[in-house]
């Protein structure tokens, strides 16, 4: 198993939800974390500040908090922004972020296409493309990319044809980093999470997401961050796409 005590991880979309109980984990394994949150300042600060009064203590310790709204519009600017500098320096890479788009094709917009193409699928791959010149200098990397329910085969959606196509290169995009960079002492494996209890649904949506699920109660954070701490910390998992869903089947829901 690794330890990850002088290693930076950075998480893209680590402010709330999963991507926050995966800064936290990584915190806990000794990581010094960059944090990066897009539409809720005092959600990232409060986050940040939590960190660093639980682990400050440790010399080797740091979090830094990188507040940045990433857009379709603003999507040409991140290159040279102050969180691509720091996943440049990244051990570990975390990409959580990414919009959910629920259309029939019929309803799917031009920005609906540009949203989900951009920050679903071209902000991972063009982090784990600016990660990996560091990672293969150092000779070590973990990536964690995060692909839909159920995208890790070709399959055709009703109602998310888009986000489902973007999420489904996502999990092509595990593949080929995994086959590509191994040899350099890199995994990239990806999560697909299913229904998943956070504090952005409501309580009527979560009710409803319940009733869907096998066992009748929704994936919890935890489950999906010890997930993602297993795969980290191993080298012999590369390349995998791992459903955390609670064996959710949209046939039987």
């Amino acid at each position: 198993m690794e330890n990850f005590h002088n290693k930076k991880a950075v998480i893209i979309g680590g402010s709330g939800g999963i991507g926050a109980c995966i800064s936290q984990k990584l915190a806990e394994e000794g990581a010094s974390v960059v944090v990066h949150g897009g539409e809720n300042c005092k959600r990232l600060q409060d986050l940040v500040e939590k960190l660093q009064s639980e682990h400050g203590t440790n010399q080797d310790f740091s979090c830094t908090g990188i507040s940045q709204k990433i857009t379709a519009d603003n999507f040409s600017l991140i290159g040279k922004s102050d969180l691509m500098r720091h996943v440049c320096e990244a051990d570990i890479l975390c990409v959580t972020f990414g919009p959910f788009v629920q259309k029939k094709l019929e309803d799917t917009t031009l920005q609906d296409w540009l949203d989900v193409c951009l920050l679903d699928y071209a902000l991972p791959g063009y982090c784990v493309s600016r990660a990996l010149p560091h990672m293969m200098e150092k000779k070590w990397g973990r990536i964690i990319l995060f692909g839909g329910t159920l995208t890790n085969n070709v399959k055709g959606f009703l109602t998310n044809a888009a986000y489902g196509g973007a999420k489904t290169a996502v999990c092509s995009l595990v593949k080929s980093t995994a086959i590509g960079y191994g040899r350099y002492g890199i995994t990239c494996n990806g999560i697909l999470p299913g229904f998943t209890d956070t504090e952005y649904q409501s309580r009527e949506l979560k009710e409803n997401l319940r009733k869907k699920m096998p066992m009748g109660e929704l994936v919890q954070l935890k489950s999906i961050g010890n997930t993602v701490m297993m795969l980290l910390k191993t080298s012999d998992i590369n390349g995998a796409l791992i459903n955390v869903d609670g064996g959710w089947d949209p046939v039987i829901s």
